[in-house]
């Protein structure tokens, strides 16, 4: 117990700093008088708190445990029915982060094994259908967080080593033991699917944080397609993603 609470204080201050960049197509240049408010409230804010969170934390080893370990889908759902987080307290994590001075919290929806941390109506692979727990923590931490004042951003992996569609595999991956095939427009359509969700079910949400395009830098992600509806469902949505590339200009 001691050990899993060090390790949950140590990525908690290692990531605090952290937060989506207000990056997107065609986005302003670092410091530009042509900024949005919502991108010159980020800069001001300067402070959050990232929260990595999900069924991997069950084996204390990091959110990359999956692929680290070589685990096969069958192997990694063997880990929702023993994650059942009957402490979790969402009043005192908001609470935590605005005492500490953080402005916004930034939470794993779905992390590159693809288990959604929120009650997804697009697969039985969420928190909500597949644990014990049988609850959205997602749902009380936004009420939370408009509650005291704090904006909530959305992590949300594009990368995905469940989904059989997520096809063909990227750099990263291989040992899941996914069927040799998938449709990548359907999974593509799954995400902004979730992406929906998000945007629709939890109020005002501060932006999504994307991660994982880099696992296939040379697909057709459909970013136009997905960007545009995360501003039309939420127009004041800041977008990031930790594509491992320079900002786009």
């Amino acid at each position: 117990m001691k050990r899993r609470a060090l390790w949950l204080t140590a990525a908690i201050l290692a990531a605090i700093l952290l937060g989506p960049r207000p990056v997107s197509t065609g986005a302003a240049p670092l410091g530009s008088s042509e900024w949005t408010p919502q991108q010159q409230w980020f800069h001001d804010a300067r402070f959050g708190m990232f929260i990595h969170w999900g069924v991997y934390s069950t084996l204390e080893d990091g959110e990359w445990v999956m692929n680290n370990r070589g685990m096969t889908v069958a192997e990694y759902e063997k880990l929702p029915p023993q994650f059942n987080p009957t402490q979790f307290d969402a009043a005192e994590w908001v609470a935590l982060a605005k005492a500490a001075g953080a402005k916004y919290i930034t939470i794993t929806s779905k992390h590159h094994d693809g288990f959604a941390m929120f009650g997804t109506k697009q697969s039985s692979w969420n928190i909500v259908d597949r644990t014990p727990w049988g609850r959205d923590p997602l749902q009380r931490l936004a009420d939370e967080c408009h509650k005291q004042g704090v904006k909530l951003f959305f992590y949300y992996s594009q990368l995905d080593w469940h989904n059989p569609d997520y096809y063909p595999l990227g750099r990263t991956g291989h040992t899941a033991g996914r069927p040799p095939g998938g449709n990548w427009s359907k999974y593509l359509d799954y995400m902004d699917a979730q992406l929906t969700e998000l945007l629709t079910n939890y109020g005002p949400i501060g932006g999504i944080w994307f991660d994982g395009w880099w696992d296939k830098p040379d697909a057709d992600w459909r970013l136009p397609q997905t960007y545009a509806l995360i501003h039309r469902l939420q127009p004041t949505a800041l977008i990031g993603s930790n594509h491992h590339r320079s900002p786009n200009p």
